[in-house]
């Protein structure tokens, strides 16, 4: 019996000199691996829509909050109210941009697809939109290098895609978007600017208007390699590459580089 007392106490010295774990202690899960997520943010606009100005504007203040690299924005010209360059007007209408307003359905402009998810938005809807996509956690990463040879006015793209999760079916689209371009816009009342500042306009997709169908691997990287030539009129210093991964669920991850320094 004294034994038996004496392995007892033995037993409450030992637990006694161990340090407590809590309950809610034991077990830490470890959350998935993720990446930071940027948003895309398609602008569909018009030179002759009056009140396309105060959405850009809007644009601008959502990237001031968040960062334009984080919320990328291309302005997409398209539909009745977006002109061609004609009669020595300069227009930003694109027959791309018709292909993506006739898809998207879009009713009228100013109107935007974020993350091409939750439908065509009108503008009052699009901060709340963007910070609910902000929330949302990401697997995908795109890695978006650009080499330019000015003689040739060839920019070599490199994209580099990884998933750090299950493989993920999916196509990558690559567009040329371009800043500062000088061309007229209407205004409320009708008032015309020759020389308005068009930023993040949609130029071209540069892999078709749908993009390149890939299967990423959480086994390693996929690269891919395009050259393009820029078209004429196109200012190589104010040029973008935007580029992004998508599919059914909408885009998964985007970036954007510059062309030239």
């Amino acid at each position: 019996m004294r034994r038996f007392y004496i392995l007892i106490l033995a037993a409450v010295a030992l637990l006694a000199g161990c340090d407590s774990v809590g309950s809610d202690e034991r077990l830490i899960e470890i959350p998935p691996a993720t990446v930071q997520r940027n948003v895309l943010i398609e602008d569909f606009t018009g030179q002759r829509c009056i009140f396309c100005p105060a959405a850009s504007q809007t644009i601008e203040e959502l990237q001031k909050l968040y960062g334009a690299d984080r919320l990328i924005a291309v302005g997409i010209h398209a539909g009745p109210l977006a002109i061609k360059s004609m009669g020595g007007v300069k227009g930003l209408r694109t027959d791309a941009g018709d292909v993506y307003y006739k898809y998207w359905a879009v009713p009228n402009v100013p109107k935007a697809i974020i993350n091409r998810r939750g439908g065509v938005l009108q503008k009052d809807t699009w901060a709340g939109r963007i910070y609910e996509e902000f929330a949302q956690t990401t697997s995908i990463g795109i890695d978006l290098k650009c080499q330019y040879e000015a003689t040739t006015r060839q920019v070599e793209i490199e994209t580099d895609l990884k998933t750090l999760a299950e493989d993920v079916k999916g196509k990558l689209q690559l567009w040329l978007v371009e800043d500062s371009v000088v061309a007229p816009q209407l205004f409320p009342n009708n008032k015309l600017e020759k020389e308005y500042l068009h930023n993040h306009v949609f130029r071209a997709a540069i892999n078709g208007e749908w993009g390149t169908e890939l299967m990423l691997s959480a086994k390693g990287i996929h690269k891919e390699k395009t050259k393009y030539t820029l078209p004429e009129g196109i200012v190589p210093k104010n040029a973008w590459i935007v580029g992004f991964f998508y599919n059914d669920s909408g885009v998964l991850q985007a970036v954007r580089q510059k062309v030239s320094l």
